[in-house]
């Protein structure tokens, strides 16, 4: 059976957020357990963020894997090959892919940094559930190490790049400047941290933090300068924002249609409300949307501030283009090499071992005294070669007698005997 690397992505360019949240419900250890299980599959890892859910498979059997891939993917979202929802990709698309992943350019948000990490994170999780080995070992790292040259060598990250910002920035659209505005931020995490630097400097009247663990709220907020509230307070608090930013990592509901109905009571006629929930999954319950004077926008709602962001990196996203083409090819090659490595390391084992019993004893004639040193290293030389060369003579002499000419022919080009032959 030929080994491969297969993968398959449902990502933000073919499917909507309802669709990723359908497979992103299902945690990285239940995925890649079941993943794992496939037929045929060595070696796996899984990838999920609030943009894309990624199965990376290395297999001994790729039909077998694209079917369990298929049956896998089926159980969480309706399959249908038809609609392109789920893309595969083979060995190299595959690894040019999570290279392109890793380096920001298949983000939303073109350049953003926090895919990076996430990529780390999803390389060390699989090691540590033990499905990792040394091809995807590889892969993996010059992804990570990719990404870091790409961000180096480039401005492909540079400026506004972030979920975070991008959620600010279509708040900006929507209301104009944010200074006097009254702001909520639900979440204290990695992905709220980066809505909270861009609301800094925006001159807002009063930011809000609320967040299921209290002391990672007061954090925040210090850092904004604003106010940390209780996750059960929020009732007391939602009817004095302008804009709620939605950010946490938990699973469940946080603001339902009963209790974004009561603060528009408490706002009264004209009350207006604008909530941004960046979430994975979403923390904003759906129908929330029916509500007269919300506006809520889901990370679906960030498409036009991310194509934007494509139109201004152009330049920088050819200059990442080329690095990655460049590295794709040098793994490339290691990874057509890697089939030798583990002949190469019995090789050196074996014979180094030789060479240590060797050399001892020439070293033990040499500090005995009695022996020439020119009568020593020659008698080392011809021992070493005689050890060396016993195996593959007798080899060849047995493929001769055995009229295997394919093993004498293979032993010229293995030690490059034409060669020296063509030089003498």
């Amino acid at each position: 059976m030929i080994e491969t690397i297969l993968s398959a992505h449902v990502t933000h360019k073919s499917a909507d957020l309802s669709c990723l949240e359908l497979i992103g419900k299902h945690d990285e250890r239940t995925l890649i357990q079941r993943l794992g299980n496939i037929k045929g599959v060595k070696e796996c890892a899984v990838l999920r963020t609030c943009n894309r859910i990624e199965l990376y498979a290395f297999t001994e059997d790729s039909v077998a894997t694209r079917q369990g891939m298929e049956e896998l993917i089926s159980k969480f979202i309706p399959f249908d090959p038809e609609r392109n929802l789920v893309q595969f990709l083979t060995q190299t698309d595959s690894i040019r892919h999570l290279l392109r992943v890793a380096s920001g350019l298949e983000s939303m948000i073109v350049g953003e940094d926090q895919i990076q990490s996430q990529v780390k994170e999803a390389f060390e999780f699989a090691g540590a559930e033990g499905h990792i080995g040394p091809v995807l070992s590889l892969v993996f790292r010059k992804a990570i190490s990719v990404g870091k040259k790409v961000r180096t060598e480039t401005r492909v990250n540079k400026g506004s790049v972030s979920v975070g910002s991008a959620a600010v920035d279509l708040a900006e659209r929507l209301l104009g400047d944010l200074e006097g505005r009254t702001i909520l931020v639900i979440g204290a995490g990695e992905m709220a941290t980066l809505i909270a630097k861009y609301l800094v400097g925006k001159r807002p009247n009063t930011i809000f933090v609320s967040n299921r663990t209290y002391d990672r709220a007061v954090e925040l907020a210090w850092y904004l300068g604003g106010q940390a509230i209780r996750l059960d307070s929020l009732y007391d608090y939602l009817h004095r924002c302008d804009i709620v930013l939605v950010a946490t990592s938990s699973p469940h509901v946080i603001l339902d249609k009963m209790m974004v109905e009561k603060a528009l009571a408490r706002k009264g006629e004209r009350g207006k409300l604008l909530i941004i929930d960046v979430s994975f999954p979403r923390n904003v319950a759906e129908e929330v949307k029916v509500l007269g004077g919300v506006e809520l926008h889901d990370m679906d709602g960030l498409r036009g501030v991310a194509q934007e962001n494509i139109m201004r990196r152009k330049k920088e996203i050819h200059e990442a283009e080329r690095i990655i083409s460049e590295e794709l090819q040098l793994l490339d090659r290691k990874l057509e090499e890697m089939g030798a490595s583990e002949v190469i390391r019995a090789m050196r084992k074996k014979y180094d071992s030789m060479k240590e019993r060797e050399t001892r004893k020439a070293m033990n004639r040499l500090n005995g005294g009695s022996d020439a040193t020119e009568e020593v290293v020659a008698d080392f030389a011809n021992a070493l070669t005689s050890r060396f060369l016993a195996d593959p003579t007798e080899m060849l002499k047995n493929a001769s007698r055995e009229k295997r000419e394919e093993i004498l022919k293979a032993a010229k080009e293995l030690f490059r005997l034409e060669e020296e032959k063509n030089v003498s």
